[in-house]
């Protein structure tokens, strides 16, 4: 993946999907794909890499990887950089302005906050429990009878939630587990989930002094519900876009363009 011109890729291996972006030297993505994360993080990079069309793989100037499997798959590419780093790259490259980037994924969350100066103000990331990620809200739907994709699109807007105590996976679920035995409703129990998980990244980012404008990136910017609850907590729009689940792996590509640029 070296020894071409003008054409830079950035992977983005996360717990649950592995993310491709391709772009050209004016930041324009010219190739993406997401497939979901497979047996090893080296055998998710080569099916990435795999999907890349002939005619662009062999014009790659530079690659970069992040995510969770950066470290398992740093020597297969030219640069690795942190989620923070490619999250940040990304979300200002797509959408200048915005001051907080939130950020949810299969397995952690995160937070950055970004100055006047359009540089990295501060951060707070959770990747020590599953309890708010989109992992958590797979098992959860499963519970309830349906799918992540079906939870996605559910308005929640007219429901009034019931505060889930717990921020640990288990016990939430056993909460869960309660309210459905007492009959409590199903769009009852859906936006309960949806809040949980706003608020455990809400609590998140208040040492990062959060301020809008707010885009919203990762697998858990595709579900209405959870952003929902975002905006009536942070009291502000929160933007997303057709792209947002492909945030990290455009920072990486900006990240390799920037680092070779430097050489």
């Amino acid at each position: 993946m070296k020894n071409g011109k003008n054409i830079f890729c950035g992977i983005d291996i996360g717990s649950r999907t592995g993310k491709i972006v391709l772009t050209d030297e004016n930041r324009t993505i010219i190739f993406s794909d997401i497939i979901k994360t497979v047996a090893s993080a080296t055998k998710t990079y080569s099916q990435l890499v795999d999907l890349i069309p002939e005619d662009l793989k062999k014009s790659i100037s530079a690659s970069a990887v992040t995510g969770y499997g950066r470290e398992s798959t740093a020597a297969l590419c030219d640069f690795s950089a942190t989620e923070i780093t490619c999250h940040y790259l990304g979300v200002l490259c797509a959408h200048p302005g915005t001051k907080t980037i939130i950020d949810i994924g299969g397995q952690d969350s995160k937070v950055i906050t970004v100055d006047n100066s359009g540089r990295i103000k501060d951060f707070a990331m959770n990747d020590r429990c599953a309890a708010g990620t989109g992992r958590f809200l797979e098992v959860m739907t499963e519970r309830l009878g349906f799918s992540i994709e079906d939870f996605a699109t559910l308005d929640v807007s007219g429901v009034e939630p019931v505060k889930i105590n717990s921020t640990c996976t288990v016990f939430a679920e056993s909460e869960v587990i309660s309210m459905v035995s007492r009959d409590v409703p199903q769009n009852v129990i859906t936006s309960s989930l949806a809040r949980m998980v706003a608020a455990n990244t809400f609590f998140l980012s208040r040492k990062t002094r959060p301020e809008a404008p707010f885009f919203m990136s990762g697998g858990v910017s595709k579900l209405e519900p959870v952003r929902f609850h975002l905006e009536k907590l942070f009291g502000n729009k929160i933007k997303t876009d057709e792209n947002s689940q492909l945030m990290g792996a455009l920072g990486a590509a900006l990240f390799a363009m920037k680092e070779t640029e430097k050489k």
